[in-house]
């Protein structure tokens, strides 16, 4: 069966903690055909981290690709070479000039914090309005993706695995207005919906997004959808992705995606 894991970083990612090697051969491990690299490009210049938190360099674009267009030549998977753009819209400019520095075969577009807020992993949520801080994610998501500029939409409620781990819980079904009107407007502009499985074996234990908002996202004509793992370590290289491929198909779907130069290419599953 075809297994592809379409969101993995590596050391070129300031939280990453596994060589290129290493998640080529983990990916060789797990049966996997494909993989896209998607090393994190956050483009809010680190307004996100508490201050007392070590900067993240900005990603070398050359090192990274040139590494993974060397080990291309001999890997046991296919290797796309991709960027996830993390907060285009809080910095609009610098996002255009990393959408330009390199052929990219694949774009994940996140949100890893709302305007004037810390990344969602640092917040203390035992000390927040949760319900209004959902909100605001959930409008500033809209915002990214009308905004635009990339191939598919990384973990469609991000905050979720966090509050978890902090012991609360949300119900995400008071947002459902909101998450209809992002997956709308993905499926209007052709960017797909990325089905993310790092939250397995946490306390949060589901794909993000689970069956409901899969199934919303093809109700509102999506039709593209990749599968990511999210892994920074080689163990979490294709975590989920044959289980996330059965709750795919509950959901309706026939095919999952990859990316070429930035193109859709679908395979069934």
């Amino acid at each position: 069966m075809f297994k592809a894991d379409s969101h993995i970083h590596t050391v070129f990612s300031a939280d990453g903690k596994q060589m290129p090697e290493e998640a080529i051969k983990a990916a060789a491990a797990a049966g996997l055909s494909e993989i896209t690299v998607t090393e994190h490009c956050e483009c809010n210049n680190n307004a996100a981290l508490p201050p007392d938190e070590e900067p993240w360099p900005d990603l070398d674009v050359v090192n990274y690709t040139k590494t993974f267009e060397k080990l291309r030549e001999t890997s046991p998977v296919k290797i796309n070479i991709g960027l996830e753009l993390g907060q285009a819209t809080q910095g609009a400019e610098y996002a255009a000039k990393m959408t330009a520095a390199y052929k990219w075969d694949f774009i994940l577009g996140s949100l890893h914090n709302v305007v004037n807020e810390l990344d969602f992993y640092y917040i203390d949520y035992k000390n927040k309005d949760i319900p209004a801080l959902f909100s605001q994610y959930f409008d500033q998501l809209y915002e990214t993706v009308l905004f635009g500029g990339f191939s598919s939409l990384t973990h469609l409620y991000y905050p979720v695995r966090y509050i978890y781990r902090a012991g609360l819980t949300v119900d995400l079904s008071a947002f459902d207005e909101q998450i209809y009107a992002v997956l709308e407007l993905c499926a209007k502009k052709d960017i797909g919906l990325e089905i993310n499985t790092s939250a397995l074996n946490d306390k949060f234990a589901d794909f993000v997004p689970g069956l409901k908002y899969a199934k919303m996202f093809r109700s509102l004509g999506g039709k593209i959808i990749t599968v990511g793992s999210d892994a920074h370590r080689a163990e979490r290289v294709g975590l989920g992705i044959s289980e996330a491929y059965e709750m795919i198909k509950q959901a309706g779907f026939a095919e999952i995606a990859t990316f070429e130069k930035q193109t859709p290419v679908f395979h069934k599953i």
